[in-house]
């Protein structure tokens, strides 16, 4: 995809600035041709000889990058950067530990361990992004070696004194969200506020980007430009914003703005106005030769679309000025000038649109109102942080740094409160995701920027903008009359299982309490805030926590409410056919005649239907006949050498049943 984008913004550049198709053509190809190019030159000396070292030993120096929390106790999950290999120097690369005794940022040790691959799981692209690109297991032999004098390790150890001050003068969670906005620092960020942040479509808030160094940096600018006139302030804040990126340790989504504003201010000193676009294509450029990878970090796709929506509304306003006269009277300019103010939250709204549904992270229907909110004292916000930092830093100085604190932690409330009211709000979040509504927001994206190149005028741009969008709902909901979803929730070997049809849910429950948030995090990822069916299969679990916690109609317990057998019908087109046996207890979902079992313990089929598919969990079938087997976990299963021999297996699906019994499973 980050291929096909490069190529189409060729054939965008061609079409823009006329000439041949020839040149069109030689434009394309050239470009294709140089982006493979890096691709293969950055998998060659960089990404394949670190990822070959999976599955060798060895004994390493390493330098600890970054920290977070782990289930083991007296110890963190650890990125560190490897420097030494066997008492030998090697280029450095960045390997993850899974386990590590309890350390800080820029501790050094060596240690005796077994490089592996990434795991295939949710977290690989991050790691990618982050030029990750190994694993590592079994640590022992385990030995300090002093602190790192390298200058990331450096800043590491202010970004971590930074955050200590912080803690001691703001509580929480005002001290979290001032580490967030001001040094990066997202440890101390309590869940809950992320996801009121992400609900109310402020998350860009925690996540330091252009807003917030573009805050501080034009703090610095006006400062000096002020005591010494303009190109003493573009001077200032372009040696600010260096120190800013070390500070924050260079990730993506900071470089791209800090490249943008070096572009900027670097403008200034010489006289010349800078380009947004070209700021943003050198910041790309920049980021994929250090790390092709670097495409895949969510925080840096949405800063990208946002900056390329601001820029949106930057063009369309000095288009309106030119062509049109400024309204004489007060309160035409006023409403002229609320106008422009909200359309850049709608304009990156409707930008980030297509990644925020690839990455099914949900939209908002009142971001646009809380940004209006929030975002004007968010550069107060970062500016009262880093003053709170500096002067708590400074002995004797208590008194002004938690007066600087105050300042802050009452924009942060502030900031909280209108989260904590947009997210709460009934039907403000939804999440969509899928390939035809990503179709649909691209189209969306591309109709509203055509009505605006051809000067179609507002109203009929944005009546055509909603009719296309309602059509889109229309298609959607058509097309997804009469389908069933059965979907896993959880991630150990006894997954729970959610079925959907239309607006109804059931939720067959097994495994570890742990399971639970996954079943809420399926239910909100398709707007269901209630269950019609909730069916526990373990012998010894908590029916009445489970029917709160999903807010149940009706809920059945395996162990009380079913003798031997029962049938429950909660969807339309779908029957749940429950038995109950000495040693386990089974569900069959039947779906137009397409049959899908889900067990718990161990369950005799012999004298079953033969079932379509089989969801695996830990008690051993006897007697199973099915056509595909869903595996949750590939290790464990001693009963797979008497499996059906001619099942297919899959590692982790889904089963989406459609009108006519024509069945889909899908690999997650």
């Amino acid at each position: 995809m980050p291929l096909a984008a490069v190529c189409i913004a060729a054939c965008f550049l061609g079409w823009k600035y006329g000439g041949r198709p020839r040149a069109h053509a030689a434009l394309f190809c050239a470009t294709a041709a140089a982006v493979l190019l890096l691709r293969a030159a950055a998998l060659a000396v960089w990404v394949m000889p670190t990822m070959a070292r999976a599955g060798t030993e060895a004994r390493i120096h390493a330098a600890v990058e970054e920290v977070s929390r782990s289930f083991v106790e007296d110890a963190v999950q650890a990125t560190v950067l490897v420097d030494e290999v066997d008492g030998k120097a090697v280029r450095p690369f960045r390997v993850h530990l899974s386990i590590v005794p309890e350390s800080e940022p820029g501790e050094c040790f060596f240690a005796k361990v077994r490089f592996t691959a990434l795991e295939q799981d949710p977290y690989r692209n991050g790691y990618l992004a982050d030029g990750v690109f190994l694993a590592a297991e079994d640590i022992s032999d385990h030995a300090p070696a002093g602190q790192s004098k390298a200058l990331w390790a450096r800043a590491c150890r202010l970004r971590a004194a930074a955050v200590r001050a912080l803690r001691r003068i703001l509580p929480q969670p005002y001290s979290g969200m001032a580490a967030a906005i001001t040094v990066g620092d997202r440890t101390a960020l309590q869940q809950e506020v992320r996801d009121t942040l992400r609900r109310a479509g402020l998350a860009h808030m925690i996540v330091v980007s252009g807003l917030h160094l573009s805050a501080l940096s034009g703090l610095v600018y006006a400062m000096l430009r002020a005591l010494f006139g303009h190109r003493a302030g573009a001077m200032g804040a372009t040696m600010c914003v260096p120190v800013f990126l070390v500070l924050l340790g260079f990730t993506p989504s900071a470089v791209r703005a800090g490249m943008a504003l070096l572009l900027l201010y670097g403008g200034m000193l010489l006289l010349r106005r800078s380009d947004g676009l070209t700021s943003l294509g050198a910041a790309a450029l920049l980021l994929c030769l250090q790390n092709p990878y670097a495409a895949l970090d969510i925080g840096l796709l949405l800063s990208f679309s946002a900056t390329v929506g601001v820029l949106w509304v930057v063009a369309a306003r000095r288009r309106w000025l030119a062509e049109k006269p400024a309204p004489r009277s007060v309160p035409a300019r006023i409403g002229l000038g609320m106008l422009w103010v909200a359309a850049v939250p709608a304009s990156t709204t409707l930008a980030t649109l297509p990644v925020l549904i690839v990455t099914g992270s949900g939209v908002s229907l009142l971001c646009i109102l809380s940004n209006l909110l929030v975002v004007p004292i968010l550069p107060l916000a970062v500016g009262s942080g880093f003053a709170t930092v500096i002067l708590g830093l400074v002995p004797g100085l208590g008194f002004f740094a938690r007066l600087a604190g105050l300042i802050c932690s009452l924009t942060l409330r502030w900031a909280l409160w209108v989260a904590r009211l947009a997210a709460e709000a009934p039907g403000a979040f939804v999440h969509i995701s899928g390939a035809f509504a990503f179709c649909c927001a691209v189209l969306l994206c591309a109709l509203s920027w055509s009505a605006w190149a051809m000067r179609i005028p507002l109203r009929r741009a944005a009546a055509a903008c909603v009719l296309f969008a309602a059509l889109c709902a229309a298609m959607y909901t058509a097309a997804d009359a009469g389908v069933v979803r059965i979907v896993l929730a959880g991630s150990g070997a006894n997954p729970a299982v959610v079925v959907l049809e239309g607006l109804k849910t059931a939720v067959i429950y097994r495994g570890p309490d742990s399971n639970l948030r996954a079943v809420q995090d399926v239910l909100a990822q398709y707007n269901r805030t209630e269950v019609e069916l909730l069916i526990d299969l373990r012998p010894d679990g908590d029916a009445d926590r489970l029917t709160q916690a999903l807010c149940a109609r009706e809920d059945v317990c395996i162990e009380s409410d079913v003798v031997n057998r029962a049938v429950y019908a909660p969807l339309k087109d779908a029957l749940l056919y429950v038995r109950r046996q000495a040693e386990g207890s089974l569900v069959c979902i039947e779906v137009r005649g397409y049959r899908v079992g889900v067990a718990s313990g161990s369950v005799e089929f012999s004298a079953l239907p033969a079932l379509d598919v089989y969801i695996a969990g830990t008690g051993r079938p006897e007697g199973l006949s099915c056509q595909n087997l869903i595996l949750p976990r590939s290790k464990g299963y001693r009963w797979l050498e008497d499996a059906p021999p001619k099942a297919r297996i899959w590692q982790r699906a889904s089963i989406c049943v459609r009108a006519g019994a024509s069945a889909t499973i899908r690999e997650e």
